[in-house]
């Protein structure tokens, strides 16, 4: 299963060498072996990267990998990445939950659409809680 944290050690990989806009090579067998990854996994990865924006370029082979990494690649990074990502919308969802318990009390004739509220949130809050 690709967590957060997987995705975070992708991205800290491919930003730490600073350079950003230019075409990067490296051996993807030393990649995957650096990050303790599979092939298969890799690639979602970097697949999501590109859609994302973060880079552009891929050409993934078992070989050697290329790629251009943006600089918002490291914004992101720094900005605590895929696991402060799911953190934080963690967080809202919880609150979320505790404000509509809230609502369901002060208006007691709307307690059903608000235990149907309520469960649809609980359900979001199991799916991510169970993504780490």
């Amino acid at each position: 299963m690709i967590t957060p944290k997987m995705k975070d050690a992708v991205l800290n990989a491919i930003c730490e060498p600073m350079l950003f806009d230019k075409i990067i090579d490296t051996k993807t067998t030393s990649f995957l072996k650096e990050l303790n990854i599979d092939f298969t996994a890799l690639q979602a990865i970097l697949n999501q990267f590109q859609r994302m924006g973060l880079i552009k370029d891929l050409n993934l082979q078992h070989s050697n990998t290329s790629l251009v990494i943006h600089l918002e690649a490291l914004d992101f990074k720094n900005r605590g990445g895929f696991f402060m990502h799911e953190e934080n919308l963690k967080l809202a969802l919880e609150k979320l939950s505790l404000e509509v318990k809230q609502l369901s009390n002060d208006f007691p004739d709307r307690v059903e659409r608000f235990a149907t509220i309520g469960a649809a949130i609980a359900t979001c809050l199991t799916y991510v809680s169970g993504a780490h």
